[in-house]
């Protein structure tokens, strides 16, 4: 399935829209990267994905698992600032390097073709993750799998992704980052 037909595909939880919505921006933000700074950009998109996930499922939670939710998303936030802090450092030094260099224009490590031939493995990996996590949703809201359950199996989740990503490419610099995306996931 590709990323239109994922996006257009009727997405039924008992999330309603919520999700929907939270699917569609995630869609939207999250395509193959070509330098570090896109993977870095995935990396956020996600995060907040699932922080919305998480709201969502405390807002129609009425008992003791809504502040579990609540807290879940708040994490979310907290990793998501972390992958903003270290993005911002490598545009930073991106920049830097531009201005010490005059100005060249610095070609992105992946080009066009290489895109081209690995953005159909990257969608399925995302399909996929979002495959996962529809029926997590649907699981929660269904009272099958309590808050830290539902933690633990998105974050696998995550981190599988991840590593397959990484291994789609050969660039360092790409390679290095999915890697920081990883350490950040596993340090929390």
């Amino acid at each position: 399935m590709t990323t239109n037909a994922i996006r257009n595909q009727s997405i039924s939880t008992p999330l309603g829209t919520a999700y929907s919505r939270a699917v569609d921006e995630l869609m939207k933000a999250v395509s193959c990267p070509r330098c570090e700074c896109e993977v870095y950009a995935v990396g956020i998109s996600l995060e907040y994905f699932v922080g919305s996930i998480f709201l969502a499922l405390a807002d129609i939670e009425k008992g003791t698992r809504k502040p579990d939710y609540t807290h879940l998303a708040m994490k979310q936030l907290e990793r998501k600032e972390k992958i903003v802090e270290i993005n911002n450092d490598k545009l930073n030094q991106l920049l830097q390097y531009f201005y010490d260099n005059g100005g060249p224009i610095i070609e992105l490590p992946v080009d066009e073709q290489k895109v081209a031939r690995i953005a159909p493995r990257y969608n399925t990996l995302v399909n996929d993750f979002l495959h996962r996590m529809t029926v997590l949703v649907n699981e929660s809201c269904a009272g099958t799998i309590k808050a830290d359950q539902m933690e633990t199996e998105v974050g696998a989740n995550i981190l599988e992704m991840y590593t397959a990503m990484k291994a789609l490419y050969r660039e360092y610099e790409l390679r290095n980052a999915f890697d920081e995306l990883i350490r950040i996931r596993v340090d929390d």
